[in-house]
This record gives C-alpha cells, structure tokens and sequence, in this order.
C-alpha cells in the first residue's frame, strides 16, 4: 500500500485508524528486531558456546536458581518469571519485549519534540518511524587508530549485555516525556495532575530498575527549577516556587524507594554493608584513556545537530534532555563505590542514558533539519549541514551495527 493511499480502518464507534504502507513495514522492522533479539538473549542466558556472558545470565538464571531473597524490582521479575515453569522462556521473550517497545517509545518521544516544536506537517511520519528504530544503533563512533575497544572506553547509549539498563531506559524515556508535558503545563500557568502521577509512577518503575536515571532527574530538577525562580524575578515568585515544589514532589517516591533499598542492602549487617561505599573520586576520570576522544566520538551525532541548530536549547525540554546528559556524567564522573560494587559501574549507566536521550531529542532536531526548512538557513549551507550531520550519522550507525553483529556473534559486549 502506497504512502499516498491510506487504508481508513472504521468501527461501528466511529474510531478511525489511517495505516500507511510504511507502517507495515516499521511492524516487520520491530518484528524482526524481536526474533534478532530472542536468539541473542538466549544465547545470552545459557551462554552458548562459552562466549556469551553477560549480566543476563546472573539476572534470569542464577539468582532466581540461588533462591536468595532479593529485594530489587530486576530480581523479583525475574524470580517471578523463572517460578512459573522453573523455565527461561518467559524471561528471554520478555527481554525481547523490552527491545521491542523501547522502538515503539523512541518513536512516541521523538514525534512529541517535533510536534511541539509545531514541524509536524513538515516531518513525514515514515522518517519518525525510521529513527525510532536507528535509536538502538546511534551510539560512539569507532575509530580503530583511536578506540582499542568498540564499546569499552567509549560513551556509549546503549548496552546490549544489561537488562536493567534496558528496562531502566525504556520507563525513564517515558517518565522523561511525562515531565516534559508537565513541566511545560507549568510554564503555561498550570501543572497538571495527570502527568504529575504518570511522572512520580513511571519514574518509580525506572528507579525500580536502576537508580541512575533518578539521580541524574533529581539534580536536573534543582538546576532548571533555581534558573526559573532566578529568571522569573520577584514578581509571582511564591506561585512560581509552590508550582516548581509540586512539580518536584514527583520525585519523592522514588527517593524514598532508594533510601529504603539502601538499608535493605547496603547499611551494616546486609548484602554489601560490610564492604560498600559510595566515595567522591575523581581517579576513574583523571586517568580515562582518550576521554575527551570518547566524548567527541561519543555524542558526535548530538554535537553536530546542535552545534547546528544550538537555538533549540532556548526550548524548556531541549535544555532538559542537555540537563539530563550533563548530570549524567557528572554523575559518572564524581562518585564511586568500593568494595565488590567498584567494580560494577553503577554511576556509568547515568551517563548511558544521558547520552541516549540527548541522543533522541537529536534526532527530532535533526529530522527538522532534513524536512522542515523554517528550521534552518536555506541555499547550499543548509545542504551541507545536511551532509554533515548524514555522514556521522552513518558513520556512527555503522559503528553500532559492527559492535551489534560482535556481540550477535558471541565475540563478546565488553570488545
């Protein structure tokens, strides 16, 4: 069915449903990206061959078979999984699952940045549904002369061999949108109720999953809501700081949920009390090889666009997503912990999804720049930021779908 055709789907309530023939076609991209992704975590789950390990097998086989009790959302879905059959099965289509809807949210969240911007009638719907699925491929450049490593020692967006990071960032692009919608009913005079409670909840669900989304929201929030008290001067000052406290409680649950888990494992006397610390430390980046190389091939495609089209920023949720990338490695940059969790990374998976959602409201950036010419200077210096931009594009999808098919192939996620 041709895209100037479009198949009007009607029942007897008068629900309308226009279907494209690009949209059967994003269905068999996502249905594909699900099979792909069902052999991988298999593989990934019995560690096939000796060459597939990864942080999937100790969350869906050898917890759930331990039978410690553990009190992490990640743990106990997957303990709950296993119980049903004392099976894999349901954890590995469920791993898949996540995949699969995290292109389907990718495309939720970057066709909101382009229809508030009001660039909707500009940017075709089959375009939106393409970098939904490049999503999960825009990531570091790799340079061989530079990189010893594809993904190790790079700012990547996006890790294949973790299951929390990525449940974590399919509900924190959503608790992200939500805040978004709400913080942007404030700046029209009003905060929402209803995407107050869809923020507070699917953020929880996050920090269920992993805490570093919520860190890094939190100190986001401290740093947008003290520039809009300071900008908005004397004069509705109160409302505007009731406004912004309301705003703020959304996060609470979440904060009280990593207080709790912290004395459920982490105080004297529990899992990793003995041991745990978490330590400001500056030596991880002091001595990062070719961190300001890891940096710039990183985010390349973000620091095109928007070096591109930097007036995006004096919208709320483009400063938002540059927010959220920038408290992300800080994050990343500043803590540390000791004992047998050093060596877990978990301050890294800030700065990962830092670098994906920077990464997403790029992508809207830059489809604006492809279709809607209001966007930027027309003539040849449109066309060749169009280049610009096309090319690391490439080059930086490229990159992923080799680091893609190494991990496919068992030649391991840490290359």
């Amino acid at each position: 069915m041709s895209k100037k055709e479009p198949r009007l789907l009607q029942n007897k309530k008068s629900f309308n449903l226009t279907l494209y023939g690009t949209d059967f076609a994003w269905a068999a991209a996502i249905t594909a990206i699900f099979v792909v992704t069902i052999e991988l975590f298999y593989r990934m789950i019995v560690d096939y061959n000796g060459k597939y390990t990864s942080d999937v097998r100790y969350y869906v086989v050898e917890t759930p078979v331990s039978g410690e009790q553990h009190d992490r959302l990640i743990t106990i879905l997957f303990q709950w999984f296993y119980d049903i059959n004392h099976n894999t099965l349901e954890a590995n289509l469920y791993l898949a699952a996540i995949i699969a809807a995290l292109v389907i949210v990718n495309f939720a969240a970057i066709r909101y940045f382009i229809n508030d911007d009001g660039a909707e009638a500009s940017v075709p719907r089959y375009a939106i549904q393409l970098f939904s699925v490049l999503m999960l491929f825009i990531g570091p450049m790799y340079v061989p002369v530079v990189h010893e490593f594809v993904f190790r020692k790079s700012f990547a967006s996006f890790a294949w061999h973790s299951p929390t990071q990525q449940s974590m960032t399919l509900f924190a692009v959503i608790a992200a949108v939500c805040f978004m919608k709400m913080y942007s009913g404030y700046e029209s005079g009003k905060v929402s109720a209803s995407w107050w409670a869809a923020t507070a909840v699917t953020t929880l669900i996050a920090t269920g999953f992993k805490p570093s989304y919520t860190i890094s929201l939190c100190l986001t929030i401290v740093v947008m809501f003290i520039a809009d008290l300071i900008k908005g001067g004397r004069e509705g000052f109160v409302k505007r700081l009731g406004q912004l406290f309301i705003m703020g409680c959304a996060a609470v649950p979440s904060g009280l949920y990593m207080i709790w888990l912290h004395t459920r494992e982490f105080e004297e006397g529990t899992q990793f009390g003995e041991e745990h610390k978490v330590v400001l430390d500056l030596a991880h980046v002091i001595y990062y090889e070719h961190l300001w190389a890891a940096v710039i091939f990183g985010i390349a495609f973000p620091i095109a666009v928007f070096c591109i089209m930097h007036s995006k920023f004096r919208d709320s949720k483009y400063r938002f997503s540059l927010y959220i990338f920038v408290m992300g490695v800080l994050q990343w940059a500043l803590f540390d912990e000791t004992g047998t969790r050093g060596n877990f990374g978990n301050f890294t998976w800030g700065r990962l999804f830092g670098c994906y959602f920077i990464t997403l409201a790029a992508s809207a950036a830059a489809l604006e720049l492809f279709y809607d010419k209001k966007s930027s200077d027309s003539g040849s210096h449109r066309k060749i930021r169009i280049a610009v931009v096309s090319v690391i594009l490439c080059w930086s999808v490229l990159s992923q779908l080799y680091y893609f098919w190494l991990v496919l192939s068992g030649r391991g996620y840490y290359n």
